[in-house]
């Protein structure tokens, strides 16, 4: 059914949904919304009213509540209280078991689903919300398109904002940055004691000047304090997890691995070698200009990084075949690695911000040629005179 938009004085377009549903027996039910005091609350409006599959909005003041009606509300999350204290009636977030505690007892965590979740195009319900996370869903809100229905129904789109109830194991959940941006609300640091703080500077200034000296070298420095770190608390195995980008660090590896063997096998030396052949009649710019455009179409595909280790060992072998200086070449694969305005595939922030600003794949384009094209040409022709 279409959702009723609200009135514009109300002022609550942008606000959250709220799921709220009369329990059986409830002392709200067979009376009107009028007089169980629901059109009265502060910063929040009942929109619709779900019942036996049926949506009815607007609500009358005069509709009588029946059991297990669904009351949807539409407000301020942070008068939510409001309906916590009203007897008979179960907010969504509270109506399954699980280690969440009630929600008047919970941290509320804002957060925005990411582009990449395995949330994107499911329910709450069908994705198993509540196990995977140890989280109650509280609130719900979409910038720029109404959502409307049971909270538990709604299909989950990239760029949703979701208020959480968490319970005490959310935050060891190695699978919140995959899916989560946080928003608000997050979890504190980890607070260290006093001798763990110690430890933790004393131990890095220590390996920077042993680097720094030329006793150690830095890298296995900083792995040798990394594993100090965690047989001394300093860091856990579950920080760690939610922390470290691994998929990021997946890409780049795969990435490294296969200009690697490429290298190895001699591919890129050939290539460059009959690249070489081509472009030597060529003027510099028009060389730096090729290793341009084949390093940002690279990168409007795969990310930025992934593009920059593809093209960084060709770039190389380009520069010693033609017994140039390799910082030309080598900066051109670097700027061109992170030129990617024109689709919003290539770069995640463009992808969270695609959903939430309602914007589609040819507004990118239009949008982003023009900044594409201007920023080409300045790094063309600023990148032989700088280096």
């Amino acid at each position: 059914p279409e959702f009723k938009e609200l009135p514009q004085e109300s002022g609550m377009a942008s606000h959250y949904l709220m799921d709220a549903q009369a329990d059986m027996g409830s002392p709200l039910i067979g009376k009107s919304i009028e007089s169980n005091g629901l059109r009265n609350l502060e910063g929040l409006f009942l929109v619709e009213l779900v019942r036996d599959g049926r949506l009815i909005s607007p609500v009358s003041p005069d509709e009588v509540i029946e059991e297990r009606d669904h009351l949807i509300f539409n407000g301020d999350v942070g008068k939510l209280e409001q309906l916590l204290k009203m007897n008979g009636l179960s907010l969504f977030a509270n109506k399954q078991p699980s280690s969440v505690q009630n929600v008047m007892g919970s941290n509320l965590s804002e957060v925005l689903i990411r582009p990449d979740s395995h949330l994107v195009g499911k329910s709450l319900k069908s994705s198993g919300f509540r196990a995977k996370f140890d989280a109650a869903v509280v609130a719900i809100k979409r910038d720029g398109e109404a959502v409307s229905g049971k909270l538990g129904e709604i299909e989950l789109k990239a760029g949703d904002f979701l208020v959480l109830a968490v319970g005490a194991d959310f935050h060891s959940r190695n699978n919140l940055s995959n899916n989560f941006v946080f928003v608000s609300g997050v979890e504190p640091d980890h607070i260290l004691s006093d001798a763990q703080g110690r430890l933790a500077i004393g131990g890095f200034v220590a390996v920077i000047a042993l680097a720094a000296s030329g006793m150690v070298e830095l890298l296995q420095g900083l792995v040798l304090l990394f594993a100090l770190y965690l047989l001394t608390g300093c860091l856990n195995r579950q920080e760690v997890l939610r922390r470290l980008p691994v998929q990021l660090w997946l890409i780049i590896t795969t990435a490294l691995l296969f200009s690697k063997a490429l290298m190895s096998s001699g591919v890129f030396t050939l290539i460059a070698h009959q690249a070489s052949e081509v472009l030597m009649s060529m003027p510099l710019w028009a060389i730096i200009l090729s290793v341009y455009v084949v390093t940002w179409f690279l990168t409007e595909l795969v990310t930025n990084n992934a593009a920059a280790a593809l093209m960084f060992p060709f770039a190389l072998g380009l520069a010693g075949a033609m017994n140039a200086d390799p910082m030309v070449l080598v900066m051109t694969v670097t700027f061109a690695a992170s030129a990617s305005f024109v689709s919003p595939y290539g770069y995640q922030t463009n992808l969270i911000v695609m959903n939430a600003g309602g914007y589609r794949l040819q507004d990118f384009v239009k949008t982003g040629w023009p900044v594409a094209v201007v920023y080409g040409l300045v790094v063309v022709s600023l990148v032989p005179l700088v280096y």
